[in-house]
């Protein structure tokens, strides 16, 4: 017959073998129970999606830079046409405003010719007056 610390000393050794198997068999059960196509399968899928990702990333970039570098070049557009339109703008400005000045001129020579005129047709007005008078004081 076996001691008591022999006896705990053999159901210790079974009981250390028995979870040892155990594992073992869990492992062996695990490896053998996967198929290999299956184990690179959601990786491949995971890469691929990763790389059409980035590569829809990079077409991004290029066609923001690409509108970015459009819009650069388009407000450099509006920028000359808005300064050649300016230059437009002052110029027909300046040759308004010369001709105007150059009308009203013109207009004042008029009317100082046609003051001069007047005054003159009421200088005459009143030596006509004075002369019929004169001839009505004689008819008298």
């Amino acid at each position: 017959m076996l001691t008591g610390t022999e006896l705990q000393t053999a159901i210790a050794a079974v009981l250390i073998g028995a979870i040892c198997a155990g594992i073992l068999l869990h492992w062996l059960w695990s490896h053998l129970s996967r198929s290999k196509t299956d184990d690179g399968a959601p990786l491949e899928e995971m890469a691929a999606r990763l790389h059409e990702a980035e590569m829809a990333r990079e077409a991004a970039e290029v066609a923001r830079s690409q509108t970015e570098a459009l819009l650069a070049r388009r407000e450099a557009e509006a920028a000359e046409q808005q300064a050649v339109t300016r230059t437009r703008i002052d110029g027909v400005i300046v040759g308004r405003r010369a001709e105007l000045i150059s009308e009203l001129a013109e207009v004042r020579l008029e009317l100082e010719t046609m003051r001069d005129g007047l005054s003159n047709a009421r200088r005459r007005n009143i030596e006509l007056e004075a002369e019929i008078q004169a001839l009505k004081g004689r008819a008298e």
